[in-house]
């Protein structure tokens, strides 16, 4: 895959707010459905934490959060249109390098 298509599928994972959560990676529930973090949705499309992608989104966290990723998405105060737009600024800034 591709960083671009790591960082799309990984969106996918939690485009809707009932299927992001807070405060752990992924969180299975009675529906079969599981939730993710942005972190867990990046863990499970490649399978860790490394690489372009994770550098990307680590890039695009805002400044108060010293690019804290888990950090950013476990406050209080984030929503999920936030992480949404972490995640599009992050295929953004993969769409700007050029080849």
């Amino acid at each position: 895959m591709t960083t671009r298509e790591v960082l799309v599928a990984a969106r996918a994972l939690i485009d809707t707010p009932e299927k992001w959560i807070q405060g752990t990676w992924n969180l299975d529930l009675a529906s079969g459905a599981t939730c993710f973090c942005a972190l867990g949705a990046l863990r499970e499309v490649v399978g860790g934490l490394a690489g372009d992608a994770f550098s990307l989104l680590c890039d695009q966290v805002p400044g108060r959060y010293k690019r804290g990723i888990a950090r950013f998405n476990d406050a209080p105060t984030t929503t999920h249109a936030d992480v949404m737009a972490l995640f599009d600024r992050a295929i953004a800034a993969c769409d700007a390098v050029k080849p």
